[in-house]
């Protein structure tokens, strides 16, 4: 197994290269390029960096001593050159305590103490798509909208790998049904104008 990774702007790019020779690119955990190869190859990819689409192409190259080494290209621009691949793993990521009994409090609908242990998952891992999504389960059965509107929210805007749960899970329901839904759907569930009513209490 060989293990890379480059860091470009926002983006931390991950590339593994298994002993079949199956190269596998990944941005946030999600697999952006997936190709087999023996001399090397091009993986093209987009990833969105504020708001703004970033082009990405790594390209793959083996020498004579089977040594490999990665090109990355942003936007066109050869931004890292011949960067060498070496033999190893992914490094483990350290557990998310707070996330796994947030998620179990969830479960059990101890709300409140759901919320809390998922805002301190937050703390040890603030680019986790998954919790913001919890987060929103959360605030949606507790009836709190905006909160709930901008989890979901910031949950796509950190690559939410399947936006369908957004149409589809129970504990949502009561976003679904908010009158805002409708257009923050349209939006590609990034816009809402649903208000914080903490900052702008009712009158």
């Amino acid at each position: 197994m060989y293990y890379q990774k480059i860091n470009s702007g926002e983006t931390v790019i991950e590339f593994d290269n298994n002993w079949l020779g199956e190269e596998t690119v990944t941005v946030k955990g999600k697999v952006m390029s997936k190709k087999s190869s023996v001399w090397g190859t091009h993986h093209n990819f987009s990833v969105i960096e504020k708001g703004k689409g970033v082009r990405f192409v790594l390209t793959t190259k083996v020498n004579a001593n089977l040594e490999i080494f990665l090109d990355l290209r942003r936007n066109g621009k050869l931004v890292e050159e011949d960067v060498p691949v070496m033999m190893g793993y992914k490094p483990k990521e350290p557990v998310n305590k707070a996330k796994q009994t947030g998620l179990q409090k969830l479960k059990e609908y101890r709300l409140e103490e759901a919320v809390v242990d998922l805002n301190q998952a937050l703390e040890f891992n603030p680019e986790d798509p998954e919790i913001y999504f919890h987060l929103a389960c959360a605030y949606s059965v507790l009836e709190r909208s905006w909160e709930g509107f901008e989890c979901l929210r910031k949950a796509v805007d950190r690559d939410l790998s399947n936006t369908d749960m957004i149409l589809q899970h129970d504990m949502l329901a009561f976003l679904r049904l908010h009158d805002a839904f409708e257009k923050f759907e349209a939006s590609g569930f990034t816009k809402h104008a649903v208000v914080n009513e903490k900052k702008h209490p009712k009158k």
